[in-house]
């Protein structure tokens, strides 16, 4: 997971006398988590939430739990036509028949149960993992060791209930306990249980401040103005209107989801874009500010922000339109599941790179489900499309196109969109501003 952020930054706190400038890094779409964990998580999150959409689409008279994902889905293929909604039925039916090792092919773990054990009793996708073994996670690789307390054997005795205690330890009274504790654990934080440089070595430099704050060069002091990190959207087009073209023309519709550097997830709601698209129709907008971070939130840097758009054609249904939804509840998922992997060791170490990675995890699972719909079901819905910026410092620049250093918009870029056999694309572009 150090990719971006090692592209970023690679000094040491205090080696500031070199002439660098801080530049973000950009970033697009979705690809699988980079460490071998956090790819076993979310390919276990994945499958459970293939399974909790094949099983709605196969037994829509299932009941669904309010708030749930299952609901969300279920409102999502009941504003498809009655054609499509049977053509889903159809093709998900026999995979939730399926004996459950062939199941568990698509769906992982969660294909245990039934589909209505899974959207029923078990509690659905945001519990799916409950009475089930255990994901094996091996702590190692995220960067936490177990903590070890070695004692000689003289030095212990037993407790009634057969737990060896160390002698000269035992507490006289429960606050006492509870300070010796706190030490203990302050203690194992700066050892090697949970040290800085392995940390450092799988999920990246991870700075306490901002490590350009007291650069001394005037540049520097004159451009750290800007406290927020926008995303404008310039121009939405229509390459090709989506099938069938002799219906009528499109009507379009934009949502999103915002990711901050702490990994709080905020819902963009959606916005009628217009009808009337045919080929080479498009609508442009001089200063649609679409979102904005604040950067003074968050002590740790680098700081990471993404915005995923979801393109929706209105005449084709309301799939696009949940997946907003969706990935909200996938976030709570993977975040709950990084969580119990590291017992929470390393929240106040690498927060930030784990809200990065948090990040990166539910946008490829949104996109891959979405790409299993497409493949499975024969739905062609149009795939979300992430947008993601690093920033090393509150003086952090573009390059302006003549190669100078200081600009603070990263220039012009292009989210393309395909589905239901037509081609969008959204013209968008980060900047800073106060």
């Amino acid at each position: 997971m150090a990719s971006i952020t090692d592209r970023l930054l690679t000094l040491e706190p205090g080696a500031l006398a070199l002439d660098i400038k801080p530049t973000p890094v950009e970033d697009t779409g979705s690809s699988p988590p980079e460490n071998s964990e956090l790819r076993k998580i979310a390919e276990d999150v994945l499958g459970a939430l293939k399974y909790s959409f094949t099983a709605v689409a196969a037994r829509p008279d299932l009941p669904t739990r309010t708030d749930s994902v299952e609901a969300a889905f279920k409102e999502g293929l009941k504003s498809l036509s009655a054609e499509k909604q049977q053509t889903y039925q159809r093709t998900a039916a026999p995979l939730i028949a399926a004996p459950v090792a062939v199941r568990a092919l698509q769906f992982g773990r969660a294909a245990q149960r039934s589909a209505e054990e899974h959207v029923g009793a078990a509690g659905g996708f945001a519990r799916f993992e409950e009475g089930l073994a255990p994901l094996a996670i091996d702590t190692k690789l995220l960067g936490v060791r177990p903590a070890e307390l070695r004692v000689p054997t003289e030095a212990l005795r037993s407790t009634p209930e057969g737990l060896l205690i160390p002698s000269a330890v035992l507490p006289k009274d429960f606050e006492s306990f509870a300070s010796d504790f706190e030490s203990a654990r302050e203690e194992a934080l700066g050892a090697e249980i949970a040290s800085m440089e392995r940390l450092a070595d799988i999920w990246g430099p991870v700075f306490k401040s901002d490590p350009f704050a007291n650069a001394a060069e005037s540049d520097f002091e004159e451009l750290a103005v800007t406290n927020k990190m926008g995303f404008w959207i310039t121009q939405v087009k229509c390459v090709d209107e989506t099938n069938p073209e002799w219906f009528g023309s499109d009507e379009i519709a934009l949502a999103g989801i915002s990711v901050d550097e702490t990994g709080d997830t905020l819902k963009i709601p959606e916005k009628f874009i217009g009808g009337g698209f045919d080929d080479g129709n498009s609508k442009s907008y001089p200063n649609w500010r679409y979102h904005w971070f604040n950067l003074n939130e968050g002590s740790a840097w680098p700081k990471t922000y993404s915005v995923t758009m979801f393109l929706a054609e209105k005449d084709h249904g309301g799939l696009s339109k949940v997946l907003n939804t969706v990935w909200e509840k996938v976030r709570d998922k993977v975040k709950e599941a990084i969580a119990k992997a590291v017992s929470g060791a390393l929240s106040g170490l690498v927060g930030p790179a784990i809200a990065s990675a948090i990040g990166q995890a539910v946008a490829w699972i949104v996109n891959a489900l979405v790409g299993w719909i497409i493949n499975a079901f024969k739905d062609d819905i149009f795939p979300p499309y992430t947008a993601r910026v690093t920033t090393p410092s509150l003086s952090a620049r573009w390059n302006y196109p003549n190669g100078q250093w200081g600009n603070p918009s990263s220039g012009t870029r292009t989210a393309h969109f395909y589905g239901h056999g037509g081609h969008y694309y959204v013209q968008y572009y980060w900047q800073f501003f106060s």
